[in-house]
């Protein structure tokens, strides 16, 4: 079987007509009667009933339309990604993502990302987590990357779309430190503690309430004084108005090594982070495939 036999028949399958199609098709009439009669044998069974003027399909011809019309589409589409890939320069890679980590985690893993599979051009967006997992499904974005708690799953379909993880690491409670590197406020000391949360509806809104219920009695004396659904503003907050706070430990990586922020060590205080990549289950993207497939390569 040859893909121009079934351009042929879905051309025929419009046109009713085999002068017209043979024409569009740039080839005698003899000739294009002879594809047909090829693809039919092919097939197994008539496609294409004769007896009537215009020509019709057979039943089984409607139903292979079909087949073959989204058979081309396939092909004409991969192909068309295929050459992206080899001559374009650097192919798009959508990202949507936490804000957090389109700061914290992303460029140095994009970096190792491009020495896997060649250059490509990133695209990252931050929304809510409800708006990446729309752009997901309705294929506006490649990936989504977000954080994820073994005690508060993040619930994608399964069947819709597909998970790795491709990092660990913790929400960590930190607070602003004097010269001698000691913490200025401590949960387990005074009666107020000045505290920047986490707006409500937020995925680490739902982190801070777990640790604050491993906490109860250091959580009721926290006064909050602001909140943000960013990891980045709680963080510069604390700084500034000698509060705590709670942040991913790769969010203070820098403030801890500059001696502006200390961490709260006390293990109840802590919690574990996944850091998680998703894609649509079916996706056609040849270079969200080539990424995964990477990905899968080397995580264990």
């Amino acid at each position: 079987m040859e893909i121009k036999w079934l351009e042929d028949f879905v051309s025929l399958a419009r046109t009713h007509n085999f002068s017209r199609s043979s024409e569009e098709r740039n080839v005698t009439q003899p000739a294009f009667s002879r594809r047909i009669r090829a693809l039919e044998n092919w097939i197994g069974t008539d496609l294409i009933d004769r007896r009537t003027y215009p020509i019709k399909l057979t039943e089984e011809g409607r139903l292979f339309r079909d087949t073959a019309e989204t058979v081309l589409h396939d092909i004409y589409r991969d192909r068309a990604q295929f050459h992206q890939l080899q001559h374009a320069a650097r192919p798009d890679i959508r990202i949507a993502a936490a804000s957090t980590l389109s700061i914290s985690f992303i460029p140095g893993w994009l970096k190792k990302v491009k020495q896997s599979i060649g250059p490509f051009t990133s695209h990252i967006m931050t929304e809510n987590f409800h708006d990446m997992v729309r752009h997901l499904a309705d294929g506006d974005i490649d990936f989504v990357l977000q954080y994820c708690s073994p005690n508060i799953p993040v619930l994608f379909d399964t069947t819709q779309f597909r998970a790795l993880t491709l990092a660990r690491e913790k929400m960590i409670l930190v607070a602003p430190c004097d010269t001698a590197g000691n913490p200025v406020v401590h949960p387990d000391q005074g009666d107020t503690i000045p505290y920047v949360g986490y707006s409500k509806n937020g995925y680490f809104a739902e982190i801070e309430s777990l640790i604050f219920s491993e906490n109860p009695g250091a959580a009721k004396k926290l006064k909050r004084i602001s909140e943000s659904p960013t990891s980045e503003f709680v963080k510069r907050m604390a700084i500034e108005f000698d509060a705590l706070t709670l942040v991913p430990e790769s969010c203070a990586k820098t403030e801890l090594a500059r001696n502006e922020l200390v961490q709260i060590d006390i293990p109840r205080w802590s919690h574990e982070l996944d850091i998680q990549i998703y894609r649509k289950a079916d996706t056609k993207r040849l270079i969200t495939r080539k990424l995964w497939d990477a990905l899968t390569d080397v995580l264990p």
